[in-house]
C-alpha cells in the first residue's frame, strides 16, 4: 500500500466501511421524535433522527435511515438483515440476538438515547380512573402502536390491548369508541392533541410507567465494526438533552 493511502487511513480511524450504516426507525414513532412526511420517498425527519446525525457526524460515520413496522425492525436486527435501529427497548430476550450498551450484564441507562412516559389517554367523558397503580372502569380494550412492548406489560397487568398501526389510527379508534384508552408516549400524546384540538380526549394523571430506549445495532455489526459502535453510544450522554430531552420544549 502507498505510504500516502496508508497515512490518510490513520488520519480516519472510524472511517472503516464504504457502506452508510442502515438505521431503522418505526414507522409508528411520531413528532417530535420522527415527524411524517406525505412523500413516501423523503428521508425522516425529527428530533430522533438530528441526533442519530449528530452522532453520526462526531465519529465521521455515514448513515442511512428507513422507516419500517417495528416488529420486522427486530426481526431483522434478529437476522443481521440491517445494521441498527434507534430507541428500541432493552429486553432479556434481545440481549442475545441483538447488542445494546452494557454495564456488568445489563443496558446501560447512562448511554440510552431517550427516557420516554407513557400515559393512557381517555375520552373527555370516560369514566375511566387510574391511581398509578390500577386502571378501574374498563370495559374493553387500550390501544397501542403495534409491536410496542407496553402491549406486553399491560397485557401482564392482566389489561387487554388491541393493536393499530400507529398515533393517528389509535386516536381515531378511542374517539370513536373502538378502544377504552390509549397507551402512548405523553409528550407524542400530549404534541398531538394539541395539533388536532377537534379530538376530545385527555390525558390521565399519574404517568404510567417510563421506558429507557436505546440505539440497537445487530450482532454482525457489532462485531465487525465495534469502535463505531462504541463511538456512537459514547456521544448519547452529550446529546440527548438537547435532542430529545425528558421533557418538551416547542422550537
Amino acid at each position: 500500500m502507498p505510504r500516502s493511502v496508508l497515512a490518510l487511513a490513520c488520519l480516519c480511524p472510524l472511517s472503516l466501511s464504504a457502506a452508510p450504516l442502515q438505521i431503522a426507525v418505526s414507522d409508528a414513532l411520531t413528532s417530535p421524535y420522527v415527524i411524517e412526511d406525505p412523500s413516501a420517498a423523503s428521508p425522516p425527519r425529527g428530533r430522533a433522527i438530528e441526533l442519530a446525525q449528530a452522532a453520526l457526524s462526531h465519529c465521521r460515520l455515514a448513515g442511512r435511515f428507513l422507516r419500517q413496522p417495528c416488529e420486522r425492525i427486530v426481526q431483522n436486527l434478529e437476522l443481521n438483515r440491517i445494521d441498527s435501529a434507534l430507541l428500541l427497548s432493552y429486553k432479556s430476550e434481545r440481549a442475545g440476538q441483538m447488542a445494546f450498551p452494557l454495564r456488568r450484564g445489563q443496558a446501560d441507562p447512562e448511554r440510552r438515547m431517550a427516557t420516554f412516559s407513557y400515559a393512557f389517554y381517555v375520552r373527555d367523558d370516560s369514566p375511566l380512573r387510574w391511581n398509578g397503580n390500577q386502571l378501574s372502569g374498563l370495559s374493553g380494550a387500550v390501544g397501542i402502536n403495534q409491536g410496542w412492548s407496553i402491549g406486553r406489560d399491560l397485557l401482564a397487568r392482566g389489561v387487554p390491548v388491541e393493536e393499530s398501526h400507529g398515533i393517528a389510527d389509535n386516536f381515531a379508534k378511542l374517539q370513536a369508541g373502538r378502544t377504552d384508552a390509549y397507551a402512548l408516549h405523553q409528550l407524542a400524546g400530549d404534541l398531538y392533541l394539541r395539533h388536532h384540538p377537534e379530538l376530545k380526549i385527555r390525558r390521565l394523571s399519574p404517568p404510567l410507567q417510563s421506558k429507557t430506549y436505546y440505539w440497537a445495532f445487530s450482532t454482525g455489526y457489532a462485531r465487525q465494526h465495534p469502535r463505531q459502535v462504541a463511538c456512537l453510544w459514547r456521544q448519547m450522554p452529550i446529546l440527548r438533552a438537547h435532542y430529545l430531552p425528558e421533557t418538551f420544549t416547542p422550537r
